[in-house]
């Protein structure tokens, strides 16, 4: 049953990746682009929730609209002031605007959920 979900959703996913790509690809927000995917995705069910307090550098960039620079600044903001107690601390991310947090908050756990 769960495999059976995984391949409807993986399915789901490619079919509208393939309709969206002109959309994606002449969005002039990146973040548009992201939260549309986002959407996709979390809506298919096939992102499993990233824990913002665990996640490696690497991990933290494959969020839809995060990207290398500040999956770095989520991991030294977290290892100088320690776990996150909310999602919404991501807000003193620099690069993490209420726009961009609001698309992401789906994705993300804190573990102390």
């Amino acid at each position: 049953m769960k495999t059976h979900r995984f391949f409807t959703g993986a399915i789901l996913l490619f079919a509208a990746t393939i309709l969206l790509t002109p959309s994606l690809s002449s969005a002039t927000d990146p973040g548009k682009a992201a939260s549309m995917l986002t959407n996709i995705a979390s809506d298919a069910g096939l992102m499993e929730k990233i824990n913002i307090n665990t996640a490696s550098v690497d991990a933290l960039s494959q969020i839809p609209g995060i990207g290398p620079q500040i999956g770095q600044a989520i991991a030294a903001y977290r290892e100088a002031h320690g776990a996150f107690a909310s999602i919404k601390d991501l807000a003193n991310i620099d690069g993490i605007d209420a726009s961009l947090l609001e698309k992401i908050m789906p994705l993300l756990t804190t573990g102390q959920e």
